[in-house]
């Protein structure tokens, strides 16, 4: 299966998983504490979206506006902080846990790393159905240009920016 595919199983069953460790939190701490604590950790969200500040918000949408959702750093210092404070803003003692845990360093690795793995094109297979792997073109359909005659100038290689 692919990763949409359990994406959208996951999300199916999530409401469902929350209610029943919601109901065994309850019936371990009792109904009232376990709404307190339901409550809380929303609260905690909040406050840490608000401390990630706008920037990291900003830096996260043009990640994902320019390479997709596959080219965002998780375990980048301001967007595992944005994903866990999100995750501990939803109603749910399972995404409490996930959001509580993406503010850890070791785990936003992890994840970044299981995340790039999900996501990797497996070797020798196109990207879209019936999309060619290599494209054979006669010698009169193509030619080679040097770098230099391009915009009549070289072209310097792309300094690829580091830090977050």
């Amino acid at each position: 299966m692919t990763v949409v595919k359990w994406a959208f199983i996951g999300l199916l069953l999530l409401p469902t998983a929350e209610f029943v460790v919601f109901v065994a939190v309850a019936a371990a701490i009792g109904w009232v504490w376990a709404g307190l604590l339901f409550v809380a950790t929303s609260v905690i969200g909040v406050l840490l979206l608000r401390r990630s500040g706008r920037r990291d918000l900003a830096r996260f949408r043009a990640a994902v506006k320019t390479g997709g959702i596959a080219s965002v750093r998780v375990d980048g210092p301001g967007v595992g902080p944005l994903i866990g404070g999100i995750l501990l803003v939803f109603p749910g003692f399972i995404t409490d846990v996930l959001g509580a845990l993406m503010l850890l360093g070791p785990i936003r690795r992890w994840a970044a790393a299981a995340i790039g793995r999900a996501f990797r094109k497996p070797a020798g297979q196109p990207r879209r159905p019936g999309e060619p792997s290599v494209i054979d073109l006669s010698p009169g359909e193509w030619r080679q240009i040097s770098d230099r005659s391009l915009d009549g100038r070289r072209r310097r290689p792309r300094r690829r920016q580091t830090g977050s």
